[in-house]
């Protein structure tokens, strides 16, 4: 009897195993509930990432359907392009293709803004001169008109006379075939009104070129902003004796141009 009863709880005649769930039985649970929560995790991210593969899928069919829409829109563009290009050229299409211009020059209005100016060219059939100018021998070009808009400047001798005040671009070039080591000249503004003791010659820009003694041939191009009043006069003068330049005018030129 006594090896019988050591599994019998005392008081209670119950064997003590019976109380509590055995190791072997615990862990197999345990596996079960792991098991399961480890495949609804893989299921949910399954079905997440299907998802996501059909959002891919829509994002790719959208776009490569926007991009079959711009290239058509380009070709319709393209095609409109060139059906204007071709009405430009027939008969008829000079007065639409007048208004079109008008419309990108002026934003808004019908009128074609045209801006006035004169510019002088070097003219070789007659030969430079001397003048005094500061109480010094300077070198004068002989000038001819070259192209004309407007009324706001015009020809008067072998200077530019101004007729409306404004603000204009004055530029000049001289090409010079001189083998003196530096050769130049400057633009002058010889005004109408004077008040009080102010000058009447007023040097607008200067231009200086060094030359070089065995090749002297060089340009000396400058330009500039300048305010002008009716009767004005502008010059250029090279502050020489003598001078070697060229007298064609695609190389010695003077011109302005009103800005406003």
């Amino acid at each position: 009897m006594g090896p019988a009863m050591a599994c019998v709880e005392p008081g209670t005649g119950k064997r003590t195993g019976e109380g509590r769930l055995s190791w072997p039985v615990f862990l197999l649970t345990l596996a079960a509930v792991t098991s399961s929560s480890l495949s609804a995790l893989s299921l949910y991210q399954l079905v997440a990432l299907r998802a996501e593969v059909e959002g891919l899928k829509s994002e790719v069919c959208r776009r490569r359907e926007e991009g079959r829409e711009a290239k058509h829109a380009g070709q319709t563009e393209n095609i409109s392009w060139r059906s204007s290009q071709e009405s430009l050229h027939q008969p008829g299409s000079q007065q639409t293709f007048t208004l079109i211009r008008r419309r990108r020059l002026v934003p808004g209005s019908e009128r074609i803004v045209s801006q006035p100016c004169l510019q002088l060219l070097a003219n070789n059939s007659r030969k430079t001169f001397r003048k005094e100018y500061n109480a010094e021998p300077h070198t004068g070009i002989p000038w001819q008109a070259g192209l004309r808009r407007g009324s706001a400047l015009e020809e008067d001798g072998d200077s530019m006379l101004v007729r409306e005040e404004g603000f204009y671009f004055v530029y000049s070039q001289v090409y010079y075939m001189d083998s003196t080591f530096a050769m130049g000249h400057v633009v002058i503004r010889r005004k109408r009104n004077v008040v009080g003791d102010e000058p009447q010659y007023v040097v607008l820009f200067r231009c200086i070129q060094n030359m070089n003694p065995v090749h002297p041939y060089n340009t000396c191009y400058t330009g500039g902003i300048v305010k002008l009043e009716v009767g004005d006069h502008l010059e250029l003068l090279i502050p020489r004796s003598t001078a070697n330049v060229s007298l064609y005018g695609d190389a010695t030129f003077m011109g302005a141009v009103k800005l406003a």
